[in-house]
């Protein structure tokens, strides 16, 4: 398996993987308005032969954020670190593009989706009634870029000592 920035060839089989994991449609055009808009933000994952098993679109905000807009994992590659991994080849792409904070929305009714990003570092800050097509809620969750704890820094390889902070507060909204 491997982990790396998408390229502009993926686009069709990332869309799949969109079309068979998630449960909105998306306009064909998504995945390449993701890649225009922030390439360093556009994370797959392969299997051995090269097949698309995990995509992830993000976008630069302001204020230092960077958004996940979509993220899905193929079924049957589930719970085995894939999508763990992919968070943290994006986490290294926000910060070299000097993010300080990460925001995703989840479906409430999420509850598989809600524990791993709370496991990664992720706090909810805000409940958005009628947020999906179909009137569903969401919940907005924000982490600090650097990770938990120090988390990133082990797997990036990189010590707290080398010019980042040991840990940033986490983000307030109020």
């Amino acid at each position: 398996m491997e982990i790396r920035k998408m390229r502009p060839e993926d686009s069709s089989r990332a869309y799949a993987l969109i079309c068979e994991s998630l449960d909105s449609y998306f306009v064909p055009s998504i995945v390449d308005y993701f890649m225009m808009q922030w390439p360093g933000g556009q994370i797959v994952a392969t299997d051995f032969t090269g097949d698309i098993i995990g995509y992830m679109a993000g976008s630069r905000l302001s204020g230092g954020r960077v958004s996940i807009a979509l993220f899905c994992v193929k079924r049957g590659f589930r719970g085995q670190g894939i999508g763990s991994g992919m968070l943290d080849r994006f986490r290294r792409s926000a910060m070299m593009d000097g993010a300080r904070s990460i925001q995703l929305e989840v479906r409430e009714t999420n509850s598989e989706a809600i524990s791993f990003y709370r496991r990664r570092g992720f706090m909810p800050v805000e409940r958005l009634e009628h947020f999906y097509e179909d009137g569903g809620t969401g919940i907005r969750m924000v982490a600090n870029v650097f990770g938990v704890g120090n988390r990133i820094f082990k797997s990036a390889r990189v010590s707290p000592g080398h010019g980042f902070p040991r840990r940033q507060r986490p983000f307030h909204t109020g």
